[in-house]
């Protein structure tokens, strides 16, 4: 039996610090060596035990995951057998407080450890499971019976226990359909247990849920979902994983020209939108209606390459990266501001850029900042981009700080713990695409060189999570350099996965996969299940090139699950909506962007 911790843990991912675990088992006789799993939470990506409960003959063994700067690693606390292996029933209590570990059994006296290893205070159980019984392993499966199990958050739970009449059957949390359990059963009784005769698993259509139902199963085939009734309501007790099956054309979102970047986002109140950076002179704002994208307002624009939505406090804004100059032969990138009273999104402020490729809003400390991508001035693709920073007082983005860059296209920044990141993603320095990317770490209120990576005209940085780890994918687009001779499959070359190595304090090498002039990466998920998916551009003979899905697999990385025919694909972005999961692309040669449907099963 498993469940997802987010069932228990919904509103923080943190492990109590003091808690009581109680069991009332009944346990066969087991081989001298053999060890067997009572409970145990497992990550479900890196396999990796976070804290389990596990017995032999000889000990009861209470593990746990200790980290620090140094890395991590199992500390296990054990305490001698106390008779368990008896086929009778006893109630254990495992109280942990405060660097103290203390095991009751049959309400007797308490055992306390004081271990040199305290328990975590910052024990993370984000993207784990619950296993009762076993450690997701086929090995140390659990052959006895167990009562009851509660996982109980605070200080010692002995005294809500004991003293007892009948200790070794001391309750604290049992169903009640296993209340009647006998202590010690009768000869002829070894196949008439409650829990073995008064337990039914109705299928079907849903059942009703009455008192007369009460404590009992009902499996919805359909869904592939065990339900227990519970108070006049069917909760869910082991739920099918929802999978990925295939994916499907929605929409065709017709366009005003080709678009080269799209952005997907929510007003509240108001609905769901995606704006689309049209190339030619105006772009627009598409409104989610009765499960279709229709048209709700036009932008004039300047072969526009990007949108980014942001908020600052009330106040909802759209920025959009013009690549070319106005009718006047200036270089204006433009922030759009929400209108209430409007309900349209009107100029607000008019920044000179060069070339801009992107904008990318962040947050630090409470301070707003937008940083843009300047790709060149006229030639030049040397240029400074700079980020600029929100003053509450003339509510204006002001210059903040220069970056140098060589031919940037996109900006992505993320936290880790208390810092802050910036990543840009440099193409082409006027000789070769063959150039070093830079991410930047926030210290003494500027961003700083933290580490540099060699790319070949990177066109996009997405920063994902997988429970606890932290990736950077990059998406290189053309390696080229204008001393050598131009080939064809100088489009069709790796794009690289790096995930952060905390010990080393730096981003190493996970995986390189395969691209065609690749231009940008959209992390998503299904379920349980992550993904990563690819626009790809151009394979050095034809812009109508697969893009790729690509789904996480654990140790194996990232492995392709489907194909998408698109032709000159330039931007993905995932979004759901209370039908289901889509992703939408963008397409560089066709006026016409399109929406898929994630169907699952």
């Amino acid at each position: 039996m498993s469940f997802p911790a987010s069932r228990i843990f919904s509103q923080c991912d943190l492990f109590p610090e003091e808690f009581s675990i109680v069991v009332t088992l009944r346990v066969p006789h087991l081989p001298p060596k053999r060890n067997e799993y009572l409970l145990t939470v497992v990550a479900e990506e890196s396999d990796l035990l976070l804290l389990g409960l596990r017995f032999s003959p000889a000990q009861l063994h209470f593990l746990f995951l200790r980290e620090d700067t140094a890395g991590a690693w199992q500390t296990r606390v054990s305490f001698r057998s106390p008779a368990l292996v008896d086929s009778r029933w006893h109630t254990l209590v495992l109280a942990v407080s405060a660097g103290i570990f203390s095991l009751t059994t049959d309400c007797g006296l308490p055992v306390d450890i004081m271990a040199d290893v305290p328990f975590p205070a910052t024990l993370s159980v984000r993207g784990a499971r619950f296993f009762v019984g076993s450690r997701r392993r086929a090995k140390g499966l659990f052959t006895g019976l167990v009562r009851q199990l509660v996982l109980l958050p605070g200080s010692d739970a002995t005294p809500r226990l004991c003293p007892s009449r009948n200790a070794p059957l001391a309750v604290l949390s049992i169903p009640r359909v296993l209340q009647a359990l006998k202590g010690k059963p009768e000869d002829n009784e070894v196949l008439k247990y409650p829990y073995e005769t008064n337990i039914r698993v109705t299928l079907g259509p849903r059942p009703p849920c009455t008192e007369m139902e009460d404590a009992q199963f009902w499996f919805d085939a359909s869904r592939k979902g065990l339900y227990l009734c519970v108070g006049n309501e069917w909760v869910s007790v082991l739920a099918a994983k929802e999978r990925l099956d295939y994916v499907e054309e929605h929409q065709n979102l017709f366009t005003n020209s080709e678009t080269l970047g799209i952005e997907v986002f929510r007003i509240p109140q108001v609905g769901l939108f995606v704006a689309t950076a049209n190339r030619k002179a105006t772009s627009a704002v598409y409104k989610w209606t009765e499960g279709k994208f229709v048209s709700y307002q036009n932008i004039p624009t300047h072969q526009a390459q990007a949108w980014r939505h942001f908020t600052i406090g009330k106040k909802i804004f759209l920025a959009v990266a013009n690549f070319e100059p106005d009718e006047k032969g200036q270089e204006f990138s433009v922030i759009y501001k929400w209108s209430h009273r409007k309900l349209k999104f009107t100029p607000y402020q008019s920044i000179a850029t060069h070339s801009a490729r992107d904008w990318e809003a962040f947050e630090v400390d409470g301070e707003h900042f937008l940083a843009v991508a300047n790709h060149r001035e006229g030639d030049n693709h040397n240029i400074d981009s700079v980020i600029y920073k929100w003053n509450p007082a003339t509510r204006l983005f002001e210059a903040n700080q220069t970056i140098a860059t060589s031919g940037a296209y996109d900006w992505e920044f993320f936290s880790v713990g208390p810092y802050s990141f910036l990543v840009v993603a440099n193409t082409f320095n006027g000789t070769s695409t063959k150039v070093h990317s830079h991410l930047y770490i926030r210290l003494l209120g500027s961003f700083q060189l933290f580490q540099s990576f060699p790319t070949f005209g990177a066109a996009d940085w997405e920063v994902f999570h997988i429970g606890e780890r932290i990736f950077l994918a990059v998406a290189n687009s053309h390696s080229y350099d204008v001393e050598m001779q131009v080939q064809n499959d100088s489009y069709v070359i790796n794009s690289v996965i790096y995930e952060l190595n905390v010990t080393a304090q730096a981003f190493v090498k996970f995986q390189d996969i395969l691209t065609c002039s690749a231009l940008d990466w959209e992390f998503f998920s299904v379920g349980e299940d992550y993904f990563l998916v690819v626009a790809n551009s151009f394979d050095g003979r034809s812009f109508s090139v697969n893009s790729i899905i690509y789904r996480w697999q654990g140790y194996e990385g990232f492995v392709a699950v489907h194909s998408l025919p698109t032709v000159g694909c330039r931007d993905w972005e995932a979004f759901s909506t209370t039908a289901g999961a889509y992703l939408i692309y963008s397409s560089a040669k066709e006026p016409l962007s399109r929406v898929l449907r994630l169907r699952t099963r």
